[in-house]
């Protein structure tokens, strides 16, 4: 099967299994345990599982709540989170999304596709390799915003424990920025940057897995956009089991560079 066919196949299922999830379990309580939000994750992720056992019989599943499985020669590598920002999902915070991307290789820079879908409202992001990125159906691009007094940052402040070492990191940006965000879902937020909808998102926390930032990752280069790691590198992180990631996603490198300056020099 095309994987394009195949990606929107699965980013359709996934945003109407999981509205009629929720809202089955929501009848009765409106606010969720994590045991009973554990398991719609669970149900969603296996349901995309079977679909893509459906159309392929050679590729790598590696999904938020199943890990990593390996069918027949194992590529491709299809990455999933059924339900990013479940917190939100389970307490009624109406903004939460499933996360998708295929890719040919082990690394970020191999994926082919990606598509990350707004489950409450239904825009769906959906990019493809050498032909852009699309909001609905209507190609976007980042914004041309290249000081962070002029930018409009989302920053991830979702932290126990060390919160002041993390927060002084970011601090000159949120003081600095004309505006700053935090929705509570990462992969959704991050493709904000790949429309022009928010100038960059900062993430420093080494919190995030690779289903939680694959497929947006890769829509805010294929837009046009650049995503860094906290010290100003390619961000192109290896497939590896249990990475935790850092990286700051920007409209461009103008932006971005000045974003791991104002970091690099508060640390």
């Amino acid at each position: 099967m095309n994987m394009n066919t195949l990606l929107k196949r699965l980013i359709e299922k996934s945003r109407v299994k999981a509205s009629k999830m929720l809202m089955e379990a929501k009848s009765t309580n409106m606010v969720l345990s994590e045991e009973e939000g554990g398991k719609i994750d669970l149900a969603l992720e296996e349901e995309l599982l079977l679909e893509v056992k459906r159309n392929l019989q050679n590729f790598t599943f590696i999904g938020e709540e199943t890990g990593k499985n390996v069918y027949g020669s194992g590529k491709p590598i299809i990455i999933v989170d059924p339900l990013d920002g479940s917190t939100n999902a389970y307490r009624g915070y109406p903004i939460y999304s499933t996360s998708i991307a295929i890719a040919e290789e082990g690394n970020l820079n191999s994926i082919i596709c990606g598509a990350v879908v707004n489950i409450v409202t239904g825009d769906t992001f959906m990019g493809f390799r050498g032909f852009g990125v699309e909001l609905n159906g209507r190609r976007v691009k980042p914004s041309n915003v290249e000081k962070v007094s002029e930018a409009l940052i989302a920053v991830d402040l979702n932290i126990r424990g060390k919160y002041m070492e993390h927060f002084n990191k970011v601090k000159p940006i949120i003081a600095e920025a004309k505006h700053v965000r935090f929705i509570g879902t990462d992969a959704l937020e991050t493709c904000f940057v790949a429309a022009g909808i928010c100038d960059a998102f900062i993430d420093l926390r080494g919190a995030l897995r690779l289903t939680d930032f694959a497929a947006a990752c890769f829509m805010v280069k294929e837009a046009g956009g650049v995503v860094l790691n906290e010290w100003g590198g390619e961000f192109n992180p290896e497939f590896q089991d249990n990475i935790r990631a850092k990286y700051i996603a920007s409209c461009n490198i103008k932006l971005a560079n000045e974003i791991v300056g104002k970091v690099r020099g508060s640390s």
